[in-house]
Order: C-alpha cells, then sequence, then structure tokens
C-alpha cells in the first residue's frame, strides 16, 4: 500500500480495507493485521491506524474481539443497506429525536400509504 498527499493517511487505509472488503477481496470472517503490526510495516504512528480502523468499526465493515483483533464483519448488499439505515436512525438520535417518536413517524407514513 502506497499512501499519496491528497487526503489523510487514516482514510486512505479507511478506503482500503473498505474496498478489499465490499470487492469481496477480505471475506466474512477474515481478520485484520493488528494495528501495531500495520502501523510498524508501513512506518506509521498506530493512533492513525487505530483511527482508520475504528471508522471500520463504527461503518459495519469489522468488529473487534478483545485479545483476538479485527475481523471483517460485512456481508454484501444486505449489511449496506442495513448500515444505511443504522446510519440514518443514529442521525435521527443525534438530532434529538426519541425511538418513540421516529417508531410514530414512520406509523404515521405507512398509514398515509
Amino acid at each position: 500500500m502506497e499512501f499519496n498527499g491528497k487526503s489523510p493517511i487514516y482514510e486512505q487505509i479507511y478506503e482500503y480495507y473498505k474496498r478489499l472488503i465490499t470487492l469481496g477481496a477480505l471475506k466474512y470472517g477474515d481478520s485484520l493485521p493488528s494495528v501495531r503490526e500495520f502501523a510498524f510495516s508501513h512506518g506509521l504512528n498506530p493512533n492513525t491506524v487505530q483511527r482508520s480502523f475504528a471508522l471500520l468499526r463504527e461503518d459495519g465493515y469489522i468488529s473487534s474481539l478483545p485479545k483476538k483483533g479485527n475481523y471483517v464483519c460485512y456481508q454484501g448488499e444486505s449489511d449496506e443497506r442495513k448500515r444505511k439505515l443504522l446510519s440514518g436512525l443514529s442521525k435521527l438520535f443525534e438530532a434529538g429525536y426519541s425511538k418513540e417518536e421516529i417508531i410514530a413517524a414512520l406509523l404515521e407514513e405507512k398509514s398515509d400509504d
């Protein structure tokens, strides 16, 4: 992996692994290198790699098992739809909407159909 100066390194690492996962080069259950291993092999600060892996976890591409490492948890298109839904819900919660308000709005929308 080579880094360019166009975007922050953590974003480049994120995009690299996201591409490998969505294209199927890394499949469900495959492990990623440890943060330290990746940082050392590429001459990076471990915090930079950790930030990338944290984004991959937030977006549902990988999961972390304590003392085991990071593993691919993305399973394809259905996961992509679920990820988008959860991201949208997260934004609604951040905007201050309660679960009850969201459910009520969904039920109201459904009854209008």
